[in-house]
């Protein structure tokens, strides 16, 4: 279909909260298409359907060749998640250049919808729950940068700052599970 511009942190849009999926039809499929191209364009590992400027309760994730799972999950929500929290890297297309260690859930059960509304259960530990979790933040209006410790947030707030005013930050890191771009 079509690769879209992934929204960075100066939209306001990415702190707007996602509406619930209520049809189930080409329209739908036709954006998980249209995310799974724009999300491979970037290297991403994950994508919330707000970060392309539609407010809708969608995510895709591709991890399989970190040995997980590739797949769409509609309206998901959090059914379960350790108290076991693990500690790591994370990055995002919408913040650019930046990633920072944060705190989340060592395990998550999620529930959600296929693609044909069909409601299914998916569990995912280390960097699957991970990814869950980042991801469906992004569809509550929520931004990674915006939950890491205090005293993280203050080494990186002027390249966030930067990114927010749409400069790339000076020294620029990208997560280590970043897939790499493909060249044509």
């Amino acid at each position: 279909m079509a690769v879209r511009p992934v929204l960075t942190i100066q939209d306001e849009r990415l702190y707007q909260v996602s509406e619930p999926v209520k049809k189930f039809d080409k329209g739908l499929r036709d954006l998980v298409r249209d995310m799974f191209e724009s999300m491979a364009e970037e290297g991403g590992v994950g994508l919330a359907a707000v970060q392309i400027g539609v407010l809708k309760r969608v995510l895709v994730i591709d991890l399989v060749e970190k040995g997980f799972i590739k797949g769409a999950f509609i309206n998901p929500h959090l059914i379960e998640a350790s108290d076991e929290m693990q500690e790591g890297e994370e990055g995002c297309l919408s913040v650019p250049g930046l990633s920072a260690e944060l705190k989340r859930p060592r395990w998550v059960k999620i529930g959600y919808q296929d693609l044909s509304g069909n409601h299914k259960i998916v569990e995912g530990e280390m960097l699957l729950a991970r990814a869950f979790l980042h991801e469906m933040d992004h569809l509550d209006g929520k931004v990674f940068v915006d939950q890491l410790e205090p005293s993280i947030h203050k080494l990186l707030a002027g390249d966030i700052d930067r990114i927010k005013h749409g400069l790339p930050v000076e020294h620029a890191v990208e997560p280590r599970y970043r897939n790499k771009k493909k060249t044509a």
